[in-house]
């Protein structure tokens, strides 16, 4: 197995429980190597720390799990503890990758391999660099209003910098410096809206269908006799369409987020036999074509997987266990040489155990360096990708393109240097 991910800082898995117990006290903004060394520092007092007011009280039993678990490694003892590890603004990550916008792809630590990037305080800190604006807000309203703000709500942000004010003025100005892609596409997805459509719906690359009802509260008075005719307020809701909506931003990018899980527990913990003899297929036939034999036998499952790639540019290992000598030349060398990519980075290590909790990321610490170089893999081939025409087209009915904010490959390269997509 190979230990080594080329150009990403790798840790041992000593080193990833170190990182974890630093993360769980609070400390996950820093660097990673001031992590290692803190809780290095402070090794014979990290029990005594729990009670400190610096720790994070909301994660102070996670920090605990995690001091447990190093005591238990230094005595050899085996633990099954899974080290976890989240994505930077997981909604700004991904809208700029889809947008090719390098200013968002830095603010979310997939540009600068260096440093660990907080893009809610790089929103405030480019507030507070416009004339006459001074604002000091904590770094929790800060993330609730640049989040909510990417999905298309303008209460929060008005709830925390006020209504019509030059902090409000402010804060939008430095979306659009932050993340100029995502600041755009978030009018692209509102004007998306289908009035009156009982529903919005898509496919993904992998061919899971995005079907999202739209739902419409409803009050009602109810009069119960037997009670002497009392009455209460029932609220429900109901399939009902409207002329306006939000709902698609968010929807739209959570389907793209839920996307990258699945791909990374493709990636992760695969079925090792078929994707060995997946790839012995795929390399027979890029062997045969220099002969020029193609084997192009019906399969259903395969030519739907094959449409999804043709409309996204996004080649997905969900296609393997349907893949035979016998229709595999349906596929374009493109299409193999990009899957035969994928599958020679999973099968650096053993299958193992991820779990994801939205964009946090959970597997043995011996597993960490994978759980990172996948991740930042997967970003790097959104940014290459179409799935953001293939989407909008298909919300808007109509094709089109969206005209990314870099040239073709130039993000991709840049996320493939990069360690702090996943911290």
């Amino acid at each position: 197995m190979k230990n080594q991910i080329e150009n990403m800082k790798n840790f041992s898995a000593y080193e990833y429980l170190l990182i974890d117990i630093a993360n769980s006290f609070g400390h996950d903004k820093w660097n990673f190597e001031p992590r290692i060394q803190w809780v290095k520092e402070n090794m014979d007092n990290l029990e005594a720390l729990a009670d400190s007011p610096d720790c994070d009280a909301k994660t102070k039993p996670l920090y605990l799990k995690a001091v447990m678990t190093l005591r238990k490694a230094q005595q050899g003892l085996p633990t099954g503890h899974m080290v976890g590890l989240d994505a930077t603004c997981s909604g700004m990550q991904i809208m700029s990758c889809m947008t090719g916008c390098i200013a968002g792809a830095s603010a979310t630590g997939l540009v600068d391999p260096d440093n660990r990037k907080d893009a809610y305080s790089i929103v405030t800190g480019t507030m507070n660099e416009q004339p006459g604006i001074l604002v000091k807000v904590p770094r929790a309203d800060a993330k609730d209003a640049v989040m909510t703000s990417l999905y298309g709500s303008k209460a929060q942000p008005k709830k925390i910098f006020g209504e019509e004010t030059p902090e409000l003025n402010a804060f939008y100005k430095a979306m659009g410096i932050v993340c100029p892609g995502a600041w755009t596409l978030l009018d692209d997805l509102l004007n998306s809206w289908n009035p009156y459509a009982l529903a919005h719906e898509w496919v993904l690359p992998d061919g899971y269908v995005a079907r999202v009802k739209v739902m419409q509260k409803v009050e009602k008075r109810i009069e119960v006799d037997e009670l002497d005719h009392s009455t209460f307020t029932y609220e429900f809701s109901v399939n009902e369409g409207s002329k306006t909506g939000l709902s698609n931003v968010a929807n739209a990018v959570h389907s793209v987020d839920a996307y990258v899980l699945r791909c990374m527990e493709r990636r992760c913990n695969y079925d090792a036999e078929m994707v060995t003899n997946a790839s012995a297929i795929l390399v027979s036939e890029m062997t045969a074509r220099m002969s020029g034999k193609r084997s192009v036998a019906a399969c259903n499952k395969v030519d739907y997987y094959i449409n999804h790639y043709n409309r996204s540019g996004l080649a997905d290992i969900v296609i393997l266990p349907y893949i035979s000598t016998e229709n595999v030349g349906k596929l374009s060398d493109a299409h193999i040489s990009k899957l035969l990519d994928i599958i020679t980075q999973m099968l650096r290590h053993k299958p193992f155990a991820l779990i994801t909790i939205h964009d946090a990321f959970h597997s043995h610490p011996n597993y960490c360096n994978y759980v990172r170089a996948h991740y930042r893999e997967i970003l790097a081939d959104i940014a290459d990708s179409n799935i953001l025409n293939d989407i909008l087209s298909q919300l808007y009915g109509v094709q089109g393109t969206f005209e990314k904010l870099s040239k073709p490959g130039e993000l991709s390269a840049l996320i493939r240097k990069s360690n702090y997509g996943l911290s």
